[in-house]
Order: structure tokens, then sequence, then C-alpha cells
């Protein structure tokens, strides 16, 4: 209930602070897990994909925003949960891999970081993806969150891990995803 209030007020205050071009939305699953795997430009952008994703998403975000009880309560509200940047955070791991496994969407910025181009993608969105043969949405976004500006999401087709079922997950597979994810995205951008 908490997530559908805030998620209303988040949609009308974007629409009057900003212009909006979204194309794509249909390939939003309806139902079953999937990865939705974005571009990472300004702190917004996790609000932005919630407001025009059709499903709540889980994110992850870094574990300072936690650190105070009532900012950490809101955050989780939204969806979100911790995540130890400076390492392998296997509790942040678990949970990514829970939210998969009970059907959820789990929202990734791939880079981990807030950067003006798409680059240095790390391989946590391949993981999870040929872990739990979820798909992958690209999603590109540019923009520059003036007030007034024009903001640009374009969500591409799923990137399906039915062909890597089977295999065993080794770096250079998870290689091979990135790839993949990394020119869908820079596409959309």
């Amino acid at each position: 209930m908490f997530y559908k209030i805030i998620k209303i007020i988040a949609t009308i205050l974007a629409r009057i602070l900003y212009r909006f071009n979204v194309t794509g939305l249909h390939h939003i699953p309806k139902d079953g897990a999937f990865l939705l795997c974005a571009n990472h430009i300004h702190s917004f952008d996790p609000v932005m994909m919630a407001v025009f994703s059709k499903r709540q998403p889980r994110f992850m975000a870094k574990k300072e925003l936690f650190r105070n009880a009532i900012l950490g309560a809101f955050f989780r509200a939204l969806g979100a949960f911790p995540v130890d940047r400076g390492g392998a955070d296997m509790q942040a791991f678990r949970h990514s891999m829970n939210v998969l496994k009970n059907g959820h969407c789990l929202l990734i910025f791939a880079q981990g970081t807030r950067m003006k181009e798409f680059e240095n993608a790390k391989g946590g969105v391949a993981l999870f993806a040929l872990k739990s043969g979820a798909p992958i949405v690209p999603v590109g976004i540019n923009g520059s969150y003036r007030l007034f500006s024009k903001i640009n999401i374009h969500v591409g087709q799923p990137i399906s891990m039915e062909s890597y079922q089977g295999q065993k997950v080794k770096a250079e597979l998870v290689e091979e995803v990135m790839e993949i994810v990394t020119d869908r995205i820079t596409q959309l951008c």
C-alpha cells in the first residue's frame, strides 16, 4: 500500500517536473521473474524506473542509505535492500536470488554507480540471470534531469537465458552475456 501511494506521488511530480519519452514498455513481462537492467545517470533513476514500470521493482541501494533508521525503512518500503559496494556482498546476492526465485522484478544498474556514459558494466546482472534463468530486460536512459527537460527511457526486448540453461556458470559465460547486455543498453541510450 505504501509503495502504491509513493508511486502515485512520484508519478505526479515526475510528470510536472520533466517531459518524458518512454518507449518499449510492452517488453516488460506481466508476470514471472526478470531483471530490469539500465544505465545509471542520476540518483532519480530508480524512482523513474518505478514510475514507468508496470511492476514494482526490487533494487539494491548502497548500504550508506540505510544508516538512518527512518530513511532505511522508507527505502525498504520502496523495495530497496542494502548492498556493500566495496566487495562481494553475499547477503545482497542471496536477497537478489530470492527476489527472482519469488517471481519478482530485480532492478539493477550494471555500472554499480552513476556515470554519464554506459561503461564499466559489472557482471552481476549476467550472474543473476544465468543462475536464475530469468530474462534480462535492457533499458537505456538519457537526459539531464534539469527541471522541465526531456528524459528518454527506452525499454528493449528481453534477453533470454534459455540457450544458456544447463551450462556451468563460468567467467567466460558471464562475460559473453554482459557483452550482449552492454550492446543492447548502448543502442538504447
